[in-house]
């Protein structure tokens, strides 16, 4: 038997001829974008750091992630379930906060999509 675990089997490319991509599963936010939300947004630290998010890569770019922030208390009451970042697009009206932030430079950017949230 000639196993060679050691080796990778070559995998077939993703239909786009690219990577194929995974996507991070629901987690608590970054330190970057809670920090964002406390101290320039100014909203309460205990309801910031009690909410979730997903997070994908933006193309072309390394340190940037595109990041939907929830709460995963609404999402429970709704029956929602979360894998993924894609997980919440057919469910925009649960997400309070959506945009994009890079970990190298620190830089946030967040649209408020729910006002009633807090």
């Amino acid at each position: 038997m000639g196993w060679k675990f050691w080796q990778k089997n070559e995998t077939p490319a993703a239909p786009s001829g690219g990577k194929i991509q995974r996507l991070s599963r629901p987690s608590d936010l970054p330190q970057e974008v809670g920090r964002y939300l406390v101290v320039d947004q100014g909203f309460d630290p205990d309801w910031v750091w009690s909410l979730k998010c997903v997070r994908k890569p933006k193309e072309n770019a390394k340190t940037v992630f595109d990041v939907r922030i929830f709460s995963p208390g609404t999402l429970a009451q709704q029956g929602v379930k979360v894998r993924d970042y894609t997980s919440l697009d057919n469910h925009m009206e649960l997400v309070i906060f959506a945009g994009w932030y890079d970990k190298e430079t620190r830089n946030v950017q967040l649209e408020r999509l729910i006002k009633k949230a807090v």
